[in-house]
């Protein structure tokens, strides 16, 4: 324990514990919904949001505060689910378990649909690259400002604006071309 006077004490670390459980009460359902669009299998995606927030932790003081948070966050998600993506290339296959969870909503059918939706987004998702699907999943699921989507992918926000049309054209294209086929 020291004994420094109040005025020098330091202040930082509550600071920081309290930014960073400010930025975790926030955006913690955005950084796990990141990962999971960015391709983290359900059940490894526990395990990556701890990783995010490890990395939050460790960055925080350092963080310059150029970018939103959004922003911030998104990038290191995209590099923890970039990481995640290498290391299952490199380690043998496993059995997938299972992704469903039982729902205490009363509407079974809603919820068959709303699984097969995601089904077909996630199938969409799968075939883009990195690239593409970075800018799929912060512009469009997450809602990110073309500014915002710019800075996590390193595109200017012209190419954004760009890439964001061609996907939505792309995702369009997609859609109708698996009408009338079952799931």
């Amino acid at each position: 324990m020291h004994d420094w006077p109040e005025s020098t004490a330091p202040a930082a670390p509550v600071d920081v514990r309290a930014e960073f459980e400010a930025l975790y009460k926030e955006h913690f359902g955005f950084a796990w919904r990141a990962l999971r669009h960015l391709g983290v299998p359900v059940p490894a995606l526990e395990d990556a949001a701890q990783e995010v927030w490890i990395v939050v932790h460790r960055r925080l003081p350092s963080f310059e505060r150029r970018s939103s948070p959004r922003t911030w966050l998104f990038g290191i998600a995209m590099n923890v689910a970039r990481n995640r993506r290498r290391g299952l290339r490199r380690a043998p296959e496993m059995a997938a378990l299972p992704e469903h969870v039982v729902s205490g909503r009363p509407d079974p059918e809603g919820e068959r649909a709303g699984n097969e939706a995601w089904r077909v987004i996630q199938s969409f998702l799968s075939d883009l690259d990195e690239q593409r699907r970075a800018v799929f999943v912060s512009s469009l699921l997450e809602q990110m400002s073309a500014a915002e989507t710019s800075e996590a992918t390193g595109l200017d926000v012209p190419t954004v604006y760009h890439q964001v049309r061609r996907l939505r054209r792309e995702l369009k294209e997609y859609l109708d071309s698996r009408e009338g086929t079952e799931p």
